[in-house]
């Protein structure tokens, strides 16, 4: 099974209301993130003000006809002193949420050779080579484990130090 990916607008709010990918702290930022919900950034408010590209990804079930929505990725672009903190500024990629609903996290069941999450983060990345970026680059806090560890699983490395609230800076050079 595939995972279609559908660029997120205004016209999208209602399929994200009922989103929900944990109970930690960042898991309900990023949710609240996808559903416009204040007072945190939004989405929307992301696409408006950074030309973000947001995507909501869907799993196709042909025998139901139905749709789920898996998760969402997001792309904008950044610029970055690589390396930190004293290198030049470069624009890069910039991945500012990325997340998989509760129901679609960890190992899927049936024919699914990969996680989601895996799936998501190999579209985020093609599409930061379709356009241009040498690299990619976002934040982690140090205690979403396994959001690190997807990111290392594709070869981000962290770069410079955790800022004060516990946030790490992540780089992947696509080429």
């Amino acid at each position: 099974m595939e995972l279609k990916a559908v660029e997120f607008s205004p016209e999208h709010l209602s399929w994200t209301q009922t989103f929900e990918c944990g109970t930690s702290e960042w898991a309900k930022l990023a949710a609240d993130w996808i559903k416009n919900a204040p007072p945190f950034p939004s989405a929307l408010q992301s696409i408006q003000i950074h030309g973000t590209t947001v995507w909501l990804h869907f799993l196709e079930v042909e025998k139901l006809s139905e749709e789920y929505l898996v998760g969402f990725s997001s792309l904008g672009t950044t610029r970055w002193s690589i390396p930190p903190p004293d290198g030049p500024k470069r624009e890069a990629g910039f991945i500012p949420m990325l997340a998989v609903a509760l129901a679609f996290q960890g190992r899927p069941e049936g024919g699914q050779p990969k996680p989601y999450s895996h799936l998501i983060m190999e579209h985020i990345i093609t599409e930061g080579g379709k356009r241009g970026y040498r690299e990619l680059c976002l934040f982690v806090h140090e205690d979403n484990v396994r959001a690190f560890c997807l990111y290392q699983r594709f070869d981000f490395q962290v770069i410079g130090e955790r800022d004060e609230r516990g946030m790490l800076r992540m780089l992947k050079l696509l080429y």
